[in-house]
């Protein structure tokens, strides 16, 4: 698991740009499409749990969470991907076993 920080942002010939980077920055990058300058601002990022290849070893503990919750684990689970509010819990999970991560 890894924290990164990403921005989805529209250049002006109306290309979407996806940029993920490891810590909040300014930054100006070049559409790949145009080559127009794009100005990112360190504010304009998103912080977010990146998962690589996760998966449930103890389904005991997992439905020990709440419904909602566990929605939410699986979810983040399935698109690799999770907000930084759950960091926390995917963390406890990974320690006691009940999540496997590479």
């Amino acid at each position: 698991m890894q924290l990164v920080f990403h921005v989805v942002k529209n250049c002006k010939c109306g290309n979407v740009v996806y940029v993920e980077v490891p810590q909040r920055e300014e930054l100006s990058i070049r559409c790949p499409k145009c080559g127009a300058s794009i100005q990112i601002s360190a504010d304009e990022f998103v912080e977010e749990v990146k998962l690589r290849d996760c998966e449930v070893r103890d389904w005991e503990r997992i439905g020990a969470l709440s419904t909602t919750v566990q929605q939410m684990v699986l979810q983040a689970l399935e698109s690799g991907r999770a907000p930084k509010g759950l960091w926390p819990l995917l963390v406890k999970l990974r320690d006691v076993g009940a999540l496997i991560c590479t």
